[in-house]
């Protein structure tokens, strides 16, 4: 799956597992008058769909988002928005799912070869700096996860996309503890599961009372749960 880099929601490619590929911008090819010679393949559909969902949801947020108004951004009609995706729960989940695979993989791109102590540190300022850089989007998974507590549909696309990102998570967080030598002692699960629930309270503080719960106060709160996972495999 290929997502372009929308003008007004920053959403940089993880593809390779999280191994944190980031590819500069393509050319924007939405507005490109498309003739039966030049009719684009699937995977461009799909892209300038995404690209154009990710501007409409970034500006009115989810639940004022149109699909209409979706498909007239990416050039199409209506129809081809129903042709790639179920709906738009579907839509934005797949959204969101890339960017927060994203996330942590700029975190444990910025951690790699460090040790425990100085990861833990490094990962809370990283969580931190991408909260304060872009609310909009952190906001709007929040709508999402409302939203999803009380409509049945949308928590089927909510909850598929955050037990991949809490797998995906587990299974990177696993990484650099084998890499540390404790992948026996440290618990992963917990830690993602803490990280998740830790992000999506403080991006609401945050949304709230920005003065008092700033970038530094955030990374410090994700840096002592880092320290606290790492503390208790025994590594300091």
């Amino acid at each position: 799956m290929v997502i372009g880099r929308p003008r007004s929601l920053s959403i940089p490619w993880v593809l390779n597992t999280i191994g944190i590929v980031i590819e500069e911008r393509q050319p924007d090819s939405r507005h490109t008058e498309w003739t039966p010679t030049t009719r684009p393949g699937r995977d461009v559909v799909r892209r300038r769909l995404l690209d154009a969902a990710a501007e409409e949801f970034a500006e009115r947020g989810f639940s004022a988002a149109r699909l209409a108004e979706v498909a007239r951004r990416a050039g199409f009609t209506k129809g081809a928005v129903y042709s790639n995706f179920e709906s738009k729960q579907d839509l934005f989940a797949e959204l969101f799912a890339a960017r927060s695979l994203e996330l942590a993989g700029r975190v444990l791109a910025e951690i790699a070869g460090m040790n425990p102590t100085d990861a833990a540190g490094k990962g809370g300022e990283a969580v931190a700096s991408w909260m304060v850089r872009e609310p909009g989007w952190s906001l709007l998974v929040l709508e999402f996860g409302v939203l999803a507590a009380r409509d049945p549909q949308i928590a089927q696309a909510y909850l598929r996309e955050r037990r991949q990102l809490r797998g995906r998570l587990v299974e990177l967080i696993g990484e650099r503890a084998r890499e540390w030598g404790v992948d026996d002692t440290f618990d992963v699960r917990t830690t993602a599961i803490s990280l998740m629930a830790l992000i999506s309270g403080l991006v609401l503080e945050h949304s709230v009372d920005p003065e008092e719960v700033g970038q530094q106060t955030m990374g410090a709160a994700v840096t002592a749960l880092f320290a606290g996972a790492v503390a208790r495999a025994g590594l300091v």
